[in-house]
Formats: structure tokens, sequence, C-alpha cells
């Protein structure tokens, strides 16, 4: 069985069995996508969480949302009543395949999974820890004389497609373009959708041609182990491995992005954050996995119903698209105590933001290593950073795509410092 092909367990959804007696939990007005709205996005959601807690939108075609960590885990863990293989963005992105394996469901997912999982291990990682630092000072290096930039621009974009491109040894000087298709084609529907499938298709072509080129002579990387690999001793149809490397090209930096920038705001908002962090570099990791759960970097993905079935007090119908809302669970008090606090001495951080069950994110260990990286690095050279501007996380300008958030941007002032960089 390959994933070019219709799996046998996959099931024909998309269409709706007569009404049931049961009513529907009262329409919801919920749009991700406005910016309008992302200030108060939060929350909207505890409100949601406790007074609507499985409610469905009319929007994008419409989808259930699943607000609290019981019912987001439960989900997310549940391929039998919910499936991947119909798509698992709202809305949808104008890729033209499905990304293998997040969009495949067991027992076709399985291998696929064991296939990429070894090259994203912790132990990987750490092979790849001093390139991402290197890359990280040079980063660095561009800026700290100047006194002042802005961090979202200067780092949070910059690292991520240096960093996955290393890692999987794509041409940096690729990098710049893939960080542009990938995140105009991952935009919001506010975005037309011309415009997203045309960058799809076009960064599509070039990965078509870097997995072309690696096929026909093999190359000492990442990228040439996985897509001349077999699955089931056969060779990965064209279109699979297309759906493989394209996940892990724009996941592997998308959300990134998104989470230095929500990290490197946090340590300079959060009075007395930065200082501790100074004081103690092995708070470091805490303060990554917390700002991944306060202000995590995916706020929802989707699945769709397989059968009907009962959940809170809605119904929820074969063929439904519903969307399991991570930023809502992760803020779930009866899961972590005074959730809208941000607090790195928490004793258990079990946040969501990297899924959980068989798509769990493969790339963790690599966006926690090298988010602790960015933020012992910057620390390291201009540890006087400052933000310019508003400190209020309820008042800056947020931006986002089809399901991430990060700010837009992050001016900071510090003492001008010359980094010495390989």
């Amino acid at each position: 069985m390959t994933a070019d092909a219709q799996p046998t367990t996959t099931p024909t959804l998309g269409t709706r069995p007569g009404d049931l007696p049961e009513p529907r939990c009262p329409v919801i007005d919920y749009d991700f996508a406005d910016p309008a709205r992302r200030a108060t996005l939060h929350d909207q959601l505890a409100d949601l969480r406790t007074g609507c807690p499985v409610g469905w939108s009319e929007g994008y075609g419409g989808f259930w949302l699943l607000s609290t960590y019981a019912d987001v885990q439960d989900a997310a863990r549940d391929h039998e009543r919910y499936t991947t293989t119909q798509g698992i963005m709202i809305p949808p992105t104008g890729a033209s395949m499905p990304v293998i394996p997040a969009e495949l469901d067991p027992p076709e997912h399985t291998p696929y999974r064991k296939l990429a999982l070894p090259f994203f291990t912790a132990s990987a990682t750490a092979r790849l820890e001093p390139e991402i630092r290197a890359i990280v000072r040079r980063c660095i290096g561009a800026f700290a004389a100047d006194g002042h930039t802005d961090l979202v621009r200067s780092m949070a974009e910059v690292v991520p497609p240096l960093v996955i491109g290393a890692a999987l040894g794509l041409d940096p000087a690729a990098c710049a373009d893939i960080r542009r298709l990938a995140g105009t084609f991952l935009s919001s529907a506010k975005v037309g959708l011309e415009a997203k499938i045309k960058a799809a298709r076009e960064l599509e072509g070039w990965l078509e041609e870097q997995i072309r080129a690696r096929r026909e002579r093999p190359t000492d990387d990442t990228l040439s182990a996985l897509v001349n690999a077999t699955v089931d001793g056969e060779p990965m149809p064209p279109r699979t491995a297309l759906g493989m490397v394209q996940l892990m090209v724009v996941a592997g930096h998308e959300t990134t992005v998104h989470g230095i920038g929500s990290l490197l705001f946090r340590v300079a908002a959060e009075p007395g954050l930065k200082e501790r962090l100074l004081a103690d570099p092995a708070l470091l990791r805490p303060t990554v996995h917390e700002s991944l759960r306060i202000d995590p970097p995916i706020m929802h993905m989707a699945r769709t119903v397989v059968d009907d079935h009962r959940r809170a007090d809605s119904a929820l119908r074969r063929g439904d698209k519903v969307m399991l809302n991570y930023g809502a669970a992760n803020r779930d008090p009866a899961t972590f105590a005074e959730p809208t606090n941000f607090d790195i001495d928490r004793a258990s951080n079990r946040h969501l933001s990297f899924g959980t069950g068989r798509h769990r994110c493969i790339g963790e260990h690599l966006a926690v290593t090298e988010m602790t990286v960015v933020l012992e690095e910057v620390l390291a050279a201009i540890p006087d950073y400052h933000i310019v501007g508003e400190r209020d996380i309820t008042k800056i300008t947020w931006r986002g795509g089809s399901n991430t958030l990060g700010p837009e941007r992050l001016e900071v002032a510090f003492t001008p410092a010359t980094l010495a960089v390989d």
C-alpha cells in the first residue's frame, strides 16, 4: 500500500444523514483568520470553553470547535472516530497533495512516521545543535552592533528556514524563498486562494526538483536518505515523497518562526523573567515550554468525523469538520492552574502545542532546541534588550496563517555589541 493509493481504511466522507433529534449547540461566531479579533482571541475561547465547549461555526464550510483540554486530547488520539485523511487545516491550504504522514491514519501512517522519526530524535537534534548555534550567532552578528532591531524580521523569520535547510541538506541560498512561498500559501483565508495556490505550486515545483536530483544522484544528506528510502519494500511514489518533504520543510520552519517571536517577546515583557534566566540558565527550557503553552505557534488542527456520535451536548455527524483548538486547551483551568499566567515554575506542563498521540509532531526536539539556543544566544549577546513600544501582550499586533499565530513585529533596543562569529 502506498500513500498515493486510496487506503482501504479511509472512510468516504462528506455526506450527512438525516437530522439527528438532538439540537446542536448554538452557532458560534469564531473566525481565527480575522486579524481584528486576534487581540481578544483567548477571551473568546475562554468563553466558549465555559459556555459552549463543543460549538458549531458556519465559517469555511462549517466546523465544530473543541476547546477543552480533555476533548482536544481525546479527539487527537482517536483516529477511529476522527480521521486526518480528509485534511488537517481549516481553512485548507493551496497544497495539491496530502502531507505525509500527517494526513494518513494508522496503519498507513505508521511506516512513514517510522521512516522520518530517526532524523528528528533528541540525539539527532543534539548532533545538529552546533550548526544551529552557528546559524543563530551569525544572525545576531548581523544586527548586534546597531543597538536596535525588529527581532521578528531579523531573528524569527531568518533562523528557522536556515535550520530546517541545514537539517535536510538544502541550499542555504534558497531558504529565503522557501520562507516567502510557505508564508503565502499557509496564509489566512483573507489572502486570495489564487495567490495561495500559485505559491504552493511554485514551492512544490522547487521541492520536486530537489527530490528528482537526489534520486538521480544521491548525496550525503537527510533529504537524499528520505526520498530514496523504501516503505514496505517499495520505493516511495513521487507524489508521496513530495508530500513528506513538503511537510518537513514547511511545518519544520513556519511554526518555529512564530514560536521564536512569541518567546522573545515574553522574555522581555514578563517582569523579572529575563533576570531569572540570566542568573540560572537551567530555566531556559522550562521558559520555552511555557511560551509554547501560553502562545502556541499552531493554534489548531483539523479532523473529520468518521461516525455519528455525541460530544458534550452536541451531535457530531459523519463528514463534519472538527477544529482541535490547542490554544484553548492549553489554557484550560481544569488542567493548568492559573492558566493565563506565564509561570515557568509549573510542576507539570503537559501542553498540546506539539499535538498528542500518533500524530504528535516529530519535529518537537528540533523546535525546542532551536528556540532554546536562540534565547540563550540572544541573552548572551544583548542581555539588556528591551521592547520599544507596546509591552502589553493583549495589545500587540498578532499575525497568522491558516492556523498559526505570532507577533507581527518585535522592535527592541539594546547596548550595541560586537559579536565574534565564524
